[in-house]
């Protein structure tokens, strides 16, 4: 709310230019965008690195997953930052609550890494829930879907 109104004195007309979803989509997605980008920089850091990766045991899909995990991560935080947005707005604590039960199992289940399959599936199941949650959320409905794929 400060920011709006921040934005808001900086306006011509005295009212804010984005609006509270907007603003939930921009940081999500920028939040997200950063934390894949710092992952990438790790992941192409390992590949230069003095050792190669998938040599001696390791697991060859190594960069294939991250690659993945880095997109699953991107898509939750826009996903999150709607949710969050919204559950703050109207003061919903327990959906707080469970946007960030939902981060820190995300996170824990990269712990899984070197059983790729065991943290990539329910990473993909966390995302494709929340994508859900955060479309309905953002006032989206099955009618919609069907509107927009019809071209109405």
């Amino acid at each position: 709310r400060r920011a709006d109104e921040g934005l808001a004195t900086l306006s011509e007309d005295g009212r804010s230019p984005i609006s509270l979803r907007q603003m939930a989509y921009v940081s999500g997605l920028s939040f997200g965008i950063i934390s894949g980008v710092f992952s990438v920089i790790n992941i192409l850091a390992d590949s230069i690195g003095p050792g190669t990766v998938g040599i001696h045991g390791d697991s060859p899909y190594y960069f294939i997953t991250s690659a993945f995990l880095t997109m699953a991560l991107v898509l939750l935080h826009t996903f999150w930052g709607v949710i969050f947005f919204d559950a703050c707005e109207k003061r919903r604590y327990r959906r707080l609550g469970l946007v960030v039960a939902a981060h820190l199992l995300t996170s824990g289940l990269t712990f899984l890494n070197p059983r790729y399959e065991a943290s990539l599936v329910p990473i993909f199941f966390i995302t494709l829930c929340t994508g859900l949650w955060a479309f309905v959320t953002a006032g989206g409905s099955f009618r919609n879907v069907l509107k927009c794929l019809s071209c109405e």
